[in-house]
């Protein structure tokens, strides 16, 4: 019994690089410069450019049925150009989705999501049903590579579109236990909601972390 217990450890010892390839949490923080627009009513609202911050985490693993998970939200707050009222919206998504590629040059993932969109202008606030994709190109033999992700399209009236693209830099892409990204794009979201539309874009910078 314990050659029997022995032999189990060093197999799973053994197994463990081979399993962190199938079960991954990712996370990761985006600083933004935000340029926001609002429309309502016909009328057209300035706004200064406005800081804010956007994050993410996924769950994937290797079980072929089950999609992966990953939630992301973003502030989308600005500031009404001259005066010191603020808008504050945000936009959360939930999305389930399957890895159709992942290989050393090319990712691609598809699935849909669900996404909240809230802005105390009026206290609006809208739920969508949306497509998600998401594709990664790896350039042969450098810890770089150039990401896209959007989520858009509705199954109701109101609508709303999140697309992102940019490039990032791996520090230690040979890890098994823990990779660290930086990554810098652009970034754009807007979102209709009866009358209402407004619309967030700029570039970013951020941090991602595989474990």
């Amino acid at each position: 019994m314990k050659k029997q217990i022995c032999a189990a450890l060093v197999a799973g010892v053994i197994s463990m690089p081979t399993m962190a390839d199938f079960l991954g949490v990712y996370a990761g923080v985006d600083y933004r410069t935000t340029s926001t627009s609002h429309t309502a009513n016909g009328y057209t609202g300035g706004f200064d450019d406005t800081n804010n911050l956007s994050g993410y985490i996924a769950f994937e693993h290797f079980i072929p049925l089950i999609p992966n998970a990953k939630l992301k939200y973003s502030y989308l707050d600005a500031e009404v150009s001259g005066t010191s009222t603020e808008i504050n919206s945000s936009e959360a998504s939930a999305i389930l989705y399957y890895e159709l590629f992942d290989n050393d040059l090319f990712e691609l993932d598809l699935g849909l999501a669900y996404s909240r969109i809230e802005t105390d202008f009026q206290n609006l606030s809208t739920d969508l049903g949306q497509a998600y994709g998401a594709a990664k190109v790896h350039i042969p033999g450098a810890p770089v590579y150039a990401f896209a992700e959007v989520i858009a399209g509705s199954l109701a009236d109101d609508d709303a579109t999140d697309a992102e693209f940019g490039l990032a830099y791996t520090f230690n892409p040979d890890s098994l236990l823990l990779n660290v990204s930086v990554r810098a794009g652009y970034r754009f979201q807007d979102a209709e909601i009866n009358n209402f539309k407004q619309e967030n874009k700029g570039l970013f910078a951020g941090l991602d972390v595989h474990f």
